[in-house]
């Protein structure tokens, strides 16, 4: 599995809609690909998501909803999402994890400030989007 897997990291084709590279697999490892889909959701279209996390792409309209995206995903892979939800909140803790490392190292003077501040901001949309997953799966 990539382990990162967001629209930031995927490259795309100048003459035609469709998926040239996916970039960035230092955090990749053997594990359960619905975590990366999770990862994709939990990401996708997210409000006030930086551009770091394809904020500026997914908002642009024209693309899927994350619903439409993960049925192309259950059609082509034949793989029951009946635990999606599970993953999607696993990937907004994992990523809340990470971004809230880079805001602790901007708040100790390691990293620049304002790239702390609008990472914590994403952090806190995850972990609201976690919660909205939760309550909904209730």
């Amino acid at each position: 599995m990539h382990g990162d897997f967001h629209a930031c990291n995927v490259m795309f084709r100048r003459d035609e809609p469709a998926v040239a590279a996916i970039v960035d697999w230092e955090m990749a490892t053997i594990g359960d690909p619905l975590l990366d889909l999770g990862w994709l959701i939990a990401t996708w279209n997210l409000d006030g998501a930086p551009d770091e996390f394809a904020g500026r792409l997914t908002r642009a309209g024209g693309l899927p909803t994350a619903g439409e995206l993960a049925e192309r995903y259950a059609n082509s892979s034949g793989r029951s999402l009946d635990q999606l939800p599970w993953y999607t909140v696993l990937a907004c803790f994992k990523l809340g994890i990470i971004l809230e490392g880079t805001h602790a190292r901007a708040r100790s003077g390691q990293a620049p400030a304002e790239i702390g501040d609008r990472l914590h901001a994403t952090a806190l949309a995850l972990l609201e989007r976690a919660h909205s997953i939760l309550t909904t799966a209730a």
